[in-house]
């Protein structure tokens, strides 16, 4: 399972910035990258679980486990309102803040040019 999604940068600047929620998105982030396939399927949103199994109708952590993920630490993080960018070493992450906390949203995404992004795994 291989799919490429563009994330425009211009879609995660709703509000202000939130500082009050950086530490809790860089959490979550620093979580997705250190944990196993379940774990990360766990701190996926909804939407981003729904869309990993229609592409691998095993399952979430099945899908994840053949994906290259990043892994690495956080570098920099973004919160706007709901939503946040956390760059990793090795991979940028999208999290959107649900009442289960922050969840995200889109993972593996790289840099496309023009403020936008291809992500490997991501939920609308």
């Amino acid at each position: 399972m291989r799919t490429a999604v563009r994330w425009a940068a211009v879609l995660v600047v709703l509000a202000g910035c939130s500082d009050v929620h950086l530490p809790e998105a860089q959490q979550v982030a620093s979580d997705f990258a250190a944990g196993d396939p379940v774990t990360r399927c766990d701190l996926l949103t909804e939407a981003a679980v729904r869309a990993v199994e229609h592409e691998e109708p095993t399952g979430c952590p099945v899908a994840l486990e053949e994906l290259p993920l990043g892994a690495g630490g956080v570098v920099s993080a973004q919160v706007w309102g709901q939503e946040a960018q956390v760059q990793l070493t090795d991979d940028t992450l999208f999290l959107s803040r649900t009442a289960d906390g922050w969840r995200v949203a889109a993972a593996g995404c790289e840099a496309s040019g023009q403020g936008r992004y291809d992500c490997l795994v991501e939920g609308s």
